[in-house]
This record gives structure tokens, C-alpha cells and sequence, in this order.
């Protein structure tokens, strides 16, 4: 009677690498999406800043006092390209991808703060007043950072908590001291936050 061959010496020698490839790829998008998101620009935001207070200069400007809230979404869509430009700059610097699980989740939590915003202004333009408007501004940005921040560096969510309380006393601020509100929160804050980062975050 012959002897049955041995299955295990036909299967023969498995290949290490069958199946590595991808459990390296599952380890690395979860170690990604448990990384804080470390791309915030200290010296992005520090130009956001600058770009605000700009925006409450020109409101004192006569010609321009009517049309601040034109000056106002100027300046936003100004500061929103500088913040992306040093972003992507501080990314290239440290070697990482925009394109990150991390830095995904970091825009698709901001983004819809970002789009109520600018529905709401959109509906409320011409017919609510300014410190509403502004109010609403400074608490709908706050809420976006404050959740956002939960996937940054903490100063993130810090000034998220601050922007949220200067929007709610804006809310019911007097005529007078709503570009005051806006020049803090949008200038003072931002400034703040990225002196933060710059200092202690990698710039």
C-alpha cells in the first residue's frame, strides 16, 4: 500500500508578505485617524487675524461703513486662502498629506459651521440686525473650531470655547461695540491662537 502524500509538504513554504501589505495599510489609517491633527498654521492664523482687523479699519472708512458686510465676506474669503496657503505649507515642512484620515475629519467638522454660516447670512442680509449677524458669526465659527478641536492641537478647541462666548454676548452687544466683538474675536483670537501654535506647535 503507498503512502498518501503529506498535504502540508505540497502546500509549501507561505509567503510572508501575503497580507501585509494591507494589515500595514489598516495599522497605519488607524494610527492616523487616532493622530491629532498638527497641520493648524500658528502663522496662517496669526494672518487671519491681521486680515480682521484690516476689515474693521475699513468699516470706518465712510465710503465703505454701508458695505461692510461686503468687506466682511472680502475679508473671509481673503483669510480662508492665506490659512490654506500656510497649511499646506506647514504640511509640505512636516513631511504630511492634507489628504490624511486626520486632516479629513479636521475639515469635514469646520465645513458645516462654514456652510450655516453662510446660509444664514445669505437669508438674513438686509433684513436682521448687524450685532445678530455678527453675533451669529462669531458663534458659529466657535462652534466649528470647538469641534474640530477635538481632532487638533487643544488650543484649537480652547479658542473655539472663547469664540462661542464672545458670539453669544455680541448677540446682544450695543450698535457701537459690535466691530469691537469683531475685532477681538476675529482679529485678537486668531492672532492669540497662532502665537500659541507658532510657539509651541511647530510654527
Amino acid at each position: 500500500m503507498s503512502a498518501q502524500p503529506n498535504r502540508a509538504e505540497n502546500i509549501g513554504p507561505i509567503r510572508i508578505e501575503n497580507g501585509a501589505v494591507e494589515h500595514l495599510r489598516y495599522i497605519r489609517s488607524t494610527m492616523e485617524a487616532a493622530h491629532a491633527f498638527t497641520t493648524v498654521p500658528g502663522k496662517g492664523c496669526i494672518a487671519m487675524g491681521v486680515v480682521a482687523l484690516l476689515a474693521v479699519a475699513l468699516e470706518f472708512v465712510p465710503q465703505l461703513t454701508a458695505h461692510w458686510l461686503a468687506v466682511w465676506i472680502g475679508a473671509a474669503l481673503l483669510a480662508s486662502a492665506l490659512a490654506l496657503g500656510f497649511m499646506r505649507a506647514k504640511a509640505r515642512a512636516q513631511g504630511l498629506s492634507l489628504r490624511r484620515a486626520v486632516a479629513k475629519r479636521f475639515f469635514m467638522t469646520l465645513a458645516p459651521s462654514f456652510v450655516a454660516g453662510a446660509i444664514l447670512t445669505a437669508a438674513l442680509a438686509g433684513t436682521a440686525d448687524r450685532e445678530l449677524i455678527a453675533g451669529m458669526w462669531l458663534l458659529l465659527y466657535g462652534a466649528g473650531l470647538a469641534a474640530c478641536g477635538l481632532f487638533a492641537v487643544p488650543a484649537v478647541l480652547g479658542a473655539g470655547i472663547v469664540f462661542m462666548a464672545l458670539g453669544t454676548v455680541a448677540l446682544w452687544l450695543p450698535p457701537g461695540l459690535v466691530s469691537l466683538a469683531l475685532a477681538v474675536g476675529f482679529g485678537g483670537i486668531h492672532i492669540l491662537l497662532g502665537a500659541v501654535i507658532a510657539r509651541y506647535h511647530g510654527g
